[in-house]
């Protein structure tokens, strides 16, 4: 039996700080949104620190000397917090992801591949992540730095729920075989959510949830004139690659969700799809009836990531169970 990095007594403490390092990267990443949503991303105009404190300036002294150094950004209190806590979250999240990243490391042997190259992903998807978050400051909330911002910490975060499910592949459930040839439907599956959540990351870094207000109708049209050149610029055309990309999506996923119940040991994961699939749409549709309340926003943020989280699930599954190594043999 193939031995995995989880598997003994001695390394089960990694799989308890991933997975608790996996749920403050959710949390980091939904501090994020709300950041973005309750505009303040610049509410702290430099970095590291805010306003030269590693707090938000709270004290009559700071508030003034803050108002000495940045005269062109005054200080709003509420969003400063909002902007730290997320920093001070991020910080911790960062601190943990080295910790177990060197665990890795240092607690298996050098033959470990498969182990190794976990440790060394999150390491360099974290110098990266600690780069663009950086620059979100420093360049004023650049649409593509905020977009890959977004997209590293969630890579980060799947890094986490792949090394944290490690350890659950030899349960029961993982146990029974099933077809190779399920991987690359589900890869696909993967590859349209991840387009989807990027296209709902470009809307959000470009405040273009609201282009539309009204459903299915755009302002009242049911397809506006759809400008493809201007899709880094013009708010309807994001808006409605968006809302395009979520029909492309939902087909794909109940399609491969109807496949995926008729497989015995798939069928929990096929209603878990099915249901976060339906959830999502309402979301989206109560996010623009509604016009984007936060906490809709927020609710809509988390279960695209929570279905990403689940088709990786499945994906580790289906490699496990099929032990073929035609379609990649890392995770089996």
């Amino acid at each position: 039996m193939t031995h995995y990095w989880f598997i003994s007594t001695k390394y089960r403490r990694n799989s308890k700080l991933a997975l608790f390092t996996f749920l403050l990267a959710f949390v980091v990443i939904l501090l994020g949104a709300y950041t973005r949503l309750t505009d303040a991303g610049l509410s702290c105009p430099d970095w590291p620190h805010c306003y030269g404190f590693i707090t938000a300036p709270h004290t009559a002294s700071q508030l003034q000397d803050a108002a000495q150094k940045y005269p062109m950004a005054p200080v709003d209190i509420k969003k400063a917090w909002t902007e730290m806590t997320h920093r001070y979250f991020a910080g911790t999240e960062g601190i943990l992801i080295l910790i177990l990243a060197f665990s890795i490391l240092f607690t298996r042997k050098a033959k470990d591949v498969k182990a190794k190259t976990i440790a060394f992903a999150l390491i360099a998807l974290l110098g990266v992540q600690v780069m663009l978050g950086m620059l979100t400051v420093t360049e004023k909330l650049k649409p593509v730095i905020v977009l890959a911002h977004l997209l590293t910490g969630i890579s980060i975060l799947s890094v986490l729920w792949w090394a944290y499910l490690d350890v659950h592949v030899h349960d029961d459930s993982f146990v029974k075989k099933t077809s190779p040839l399920l991987i690359p439907w589900i890869w696909l599956g993967l590859l349209i959510v991840a387009i989807q959540i990027t296209l709902g990351g470009w809307v959000s870094t470009h405040y273009a949830g609201l282009a539309c207000i009204d459903f299915p109708y755009c302002n009242g049209q049911l397809l506006p004139n759809l400008q493809l050149n201007k899709a880094d610029t013009d708010l309807i055309t994001i808006h409605m690659l968006h809302r395009l990309g979520a029909l492309v999506t939902a087909i794909y996923l109940g399609i491969l969700a109807l496949f995926l119940f008729g497989k015995s040991s798939f069928k929990s994961i096929a209603l878990l799809i099915f249901a976060l699939v339906v959830l999502q749409i309402t979301l989206g549709i109560l996010n623009i009836v509604w016009l984007r309340p936060v906490w809709v926003a927020l609710i809509h943020h988390s279960v695209a990531i929570i279905l990403l989280l689940t088709l990786i699930t499945a994906l580790v599954k289906a490699y496990f169970q099929s032990r073929d190594n035609r379609y990649g043999s890392f995770l089996a």
